[in-house]
């Protein structure tokens, strides 16, 4: 299949322990990543649906990015992965690095971030339930896994946030440059979200 490369930015320390991760498994990266962006591309389009983001929200999340400590990455995908993807963007002027940050991050899932956004740590917590057990064969389980590794994080999100994993907000302002979409009640600076800082400083006045 045809071939394009894509330059993305990805936050260093993350970049460095997803390589790492995919070492010790002997697992190819740029393929991996390819069949991910390619996969997940059908759960981005329905999470960004009708959604698109602000000029200002836009340049919120580069800049918040362009913050952390990124190391160009190139990746070479299947050129029908990438056209989807740009689709994508296109229609909801996404962020294509906060996407892969975000992919990426969400695919490492170290037990701290789960903890901080109350996710489950294993396949066992009721919240996932009914959801289709691991098989006991080996290659069975990764065979299940690796058709949809995000399965089981999206149907939590989904469970207890009533939102899908490319709108779910992180806690932590470090991480809005790994937000596929804000409103501008989220951007610091705009109108909307002077507005509501407003509003909030008047109710707090009259407590």
């Amino acid at each position: 299949m045809d071939q394009t490369k894509i330059t993305v930015k990805v936050y260093k320390p993350l970049m460095t322990a997803f390589n790492d991760k995919l070492d010790k498994l002997h697992i190819k990266r740029d393929r991996f990543l390819n069949d991910m962006i390619q996969s997940e591309a059908k759960n981005l389009a329905t999470d960004m649906e009708g959604k698109s983001l602000s000029p200002k929200a836009k340049r919120y999340i580069i800049n918040e990015l362009g913050r952390l400590d990124t190391v160009p990455v190139n990746i070479g995908v299947d050129k029908i992965t990438a056209n989807k993807l740009n689709e994508i963007i296109k229609e909801s002027n996404m962020v294509r690095d906060a996407f892969i940050n975000r992919l990426i991050l969400f695919l490492l899932s170290p037990n701290a971030f789960l903890n901080t956004l109350e996710l489950p740590l294993d396949v066992t917590d009721p919240i996932l339930k009914p959801c289709e057990p691991l098989s006991t064969s080996p290659l069975q389980a990764i065979e299940q896994v690796s058709s949809d590794p995000l399965f089981y994080l999206r149907t939590a999100v989904k469970n207890l946030n009533e939102t899908g994993l490319y709108l779910l907000n992180f806690p932590s302002p470090k991480w809005v440059g790994f937000s596929c979409y804000l409103d501008d009640f989220s951007v610091p600076g705009t109108e909307v979200s002077d507005l509501l800082k407003q509003l909030f400083e008047v109710e707090g006045k009259k407590k």
